[in-house]
Parts: structure tokens; sequence; C-alpha cells
């Protein structure tokens, strides 16, 4: 999934001083939402992977046929 957030016209030509702080300042915050996001799916991975190894565990460990204490 990819989204084009700077415009055609911005990319060529002559830009304002004002333009290329805001340019700069709107690849900055792109960059920073990848990371962001990057950091937040890591994190997601391994939780999934303890939940499931724990989920795994309680099922392994749950015998149908033994006494209940």
């Amino acid at each position: 999934m990819h989204f084009d957030h700077l415009n055609s016209n911005e990319d060529g030509g002559l830009m304002s001083i004002e333009d290329l702080r805001a340019l700069r300042l709107r690849k900055k915050k792109i960059e920073s939402n990848k990371k962001a996001r990057k950091y937040i799916l890591e994190i997601n991975q391994r939780y999934r992977k303890m939940s499931a190894t724990k989920s795994n565990n309680f099922l392994r460990n749950m015998n149908p046929f033994k006494k209940a204490a």
C-alpha cells in the first residue's frame, strides 16, 4: 500500500524557501510514521508469538481424562 503524499509540481521546478521547508517537514513526518508503524508491527508480532505459545501450552497441558483434584 503506497500513497503519494507529494504533489507532482513540488518535485520539479523552482520552489520558495517556505515550500522547501514544508516539503522537508512532510517527508520527515512520513518517515517517522513509517518507523512508528514498523516498531508497532514488531511489538505485535512478539506479542502474538508469546500469546500463541501460552495458548498451545495450555491446550497441551489440558487432559480430558485427568481427574479433577
